[in-house]
């Protein structure tokens, strides 16, 4: 909206375009005169003349007024002429009419002036509300560009959100496939698992009935190891009675034999306890396949070994036995020994 000059701000501008027309500077006053007076009303003056116009001294501001009244009172002048009619009436027409003109001139000016008056208070309002108006078009405007700055920026977020939405439904779907597949190798594991448990189940159940058939042969092994224990130890009192009556003639010989006795009676307390430790071996190797099968292998050998060394521990015994044999028959006849099954 282009601002509403006031009369002042038109009356210069009028002033500088007649500077661009008139070089001479008598013609300049003359025609700023004219338009005072005649376009915007004003009264010119020769101070007011020199103000708008500012060119050559204050006496051409004056010289140039007082030509402009009188050109003007030359024109405003009414002449009557008749041949018939007597100069008195002529001149008195004339008069009559000069007063008329002015009067009406009076009149147009002081309509002009009400006129000007009402023009300059109905531009006074529109400057005030031009200035309410770019007041309001400035705030708008504020308004309108820090919205825009919003919008853009809500665009901007609405353009990242849905980039990010994209990204996290391709990020979802590529989730999914991957559930799919990993539930899928769920399942195929879990076959393979209830396989390998039955499978397993049916080792372990064969190897129970086999660990119990080794358990309940170690059982027999120790049932018949105590036994030889208990034949030795009435052997060996067997023996130690037929000796005390042979101390005299044998007692090196019977240090000898009794210490032996007691190695072969550590020797079997050593296969009792390595018997007790080959049962909690036997235990324990059923809770896991190859484990069990490694403790039983080792169980067997050990069980091999203790009946190996019983054996050899039964000879050893019936060795001492026929050597107290023969020490009893040089000493005197002693009570029979039932030799104990090897073992």
């Amino acid at each position: 909206m282009e601002p509403v000059l006031t009369a002042e701000a038109q009356l210069l501008n009028d002033v500088e375009a007649l500077r661009t027309r008139y070089s001479n500077t008598q013609e300049l006053y003359r025609e700023v005169c004219a338009v005072m007076f005649f376009r915007y009303g004003m009264t010119p003056t020769a101070n007011r003349l020199y103000q708008l116009v500012r060119k050559g001294s204050m006496s051409a501001p004056a010289e140039a007024l007082a030509k402009f009244w009188s050109q003007l009172r030359e024109r405003s002048r009414v002449t009557i002429d008749g041949p018939d009619l007597p100069e008195s009436l002529r001149s008195g027409a004339g008069e009559l009419l000069t007063a008329l003109w002015k009067q009406a001139q009076e009149a147009a000016g002081e309509a002009l002036a009400a006129l000007r008056a009402e023009a300059e208070t109905r531009i006074a309002d529109a400057a005030r509300a031009e200035e309410a108006a770019v007041v309001r078009i400035a705030g708008l405007a504020a308004e309108l560009a820090a919205e825009r700055e919003i919008s853009g920026a809500a665009r901007k977020e609405l353009a990242a959100l849905r980039h990010q939405l994209a990204a996290g439904e391709a990020i979802n779907a590529k989730l999914r496939q991957r559930v799919e597949d990993a539930r899928k190798e769920l399942n195929e594991q879990h076959a393979w698992f209830r396989t390998v448990e039955r499978d397993h189940a049916a080792s372990l159940d064969k190897l129970r009935v086999q660990l119990q058939a080794e358990r309940d042969a170690a059982v027999a092994a120790h049932r018949q190891a105590v036994e030889e224990r208990e034949r030795e130890h009435a052997a060996l009192l067997r023996l130690q009675k037929a000796l005390e009556t042979e101390r005299d003639a044998g007692a090196a010989a019977l240090e000898s034999q009794r210490a032996e006795l007691r190695d072969v009676v550590s020797q079997l307390a050593g296969l009792h306890q390595r018997i007790g430790m080959l049962e909690g071996s036997a235990t324990a190797a059923a809770a896991a396949r190859d484990d069990a099968l490694q403790v039983l292998a080792a169980v067997r050998r050990e069980l091999a070994v203790a009946q190996a060394e019983a054996a050899a521990a039964a000879g050893r015994a019936a060795a001492l036995e026929t050597a107290l044999h023969h020490t009893a028959g040089r000493a005197g006849p002693a009570t029979p020994r039932k030799r104990p099954p090897a073992g």
